[in-house]
């Protein structure tokens, strides 16, 4: 009896293992995309039998699709982005004990330091509670690989949905840069960074034009 009780406690921690948890950050039209793709290739193809889950970005699953609403929920609402933040944790909570690998568009830090653009750039009249900061970086450095995405002055934003207006030009593309720069180096959240260009071409033997 006490045998098969181990043996049953031993299954249950084995089916309990989190996943190998990628996330990939940045702001609005970096190439996130680009990367998330070349990733679960990566995690997909290298070894068979691998469960990959892919994550897409929270906001753009939700009513903020509209980059009107985008300016007026997200970039001035602390309630709208402190939603988000915990929408994206649930859902990775979801994920991250029922597959082997995980990858992430975005961490909750994103919607923190989105927080932080937008208070900068005259769009939020109220930050975040530090609480939020602290909660999400110690998320961001227990991730395995947390792949930080530059903007490329070389290449013009493209404009869709969710860029076109204040809270996704190129003007928010440049804070979230500072903004992320900033909260890497003080907080000590080990990232792989670079424009995606020079990822492609570092890690993934895989060069852009």
């Amino acid at each position: 009896m006490l045998h098969c009780h181990n043996m049953i406690h031993k299954r249950m921690l084995i089916t309990m293992q989190r996943a190998k948890r990628i996330a990939v950050i940045g702001a609005h039209g970096v190439g996130k995309n680009t990367l998330c793709i070349k990733l679960l290739e990566r995690e997909k193809f290298n070894q068979r039998g691998v469960n990959v889950t892919y994550m897409p970005e929270t906001v753009r699953s939700t009513m903020f699709m509209d980059a009107n609403i985008l300016e007026k929920e997200i970039g001035g609402s602390v309630d709208s982005c402190s939603w988000l933040f915990h929408r994206h944790w649930s859902q990775m909570l979801e994920h991250e004990y029922s597959c082997d690998v995980l990858i992430s568009k975005r961490l909750p830090l994103d919607y923190v330091v989105f927080n932080q653009c937008a208070h900068k750039a005259g769009l939020a009249d109220n930050l975040l509670d530090d609480e939020y900061m602290d909660l999400a970086v110690k998320q961001a450095r227990s991730f395995d690989e947390v792949w930080f995405v530059r903007m490329d002055s070389s290449y013009e934003l493209v404009n869709d949905s969710v860029r076109d207006g204040r809270s996704g030009d190129a003007e928010m593309q440049f804070l979230w840069d500072q903004v992320y720069e900033q909260v890497i180096e003080e907080e000590g959240v080990h990232v792989i960074e670079g424009t995606c260009k020079s990822l492609l071409d570092l890690h993934f033997n895989h060069p852009v034009n």
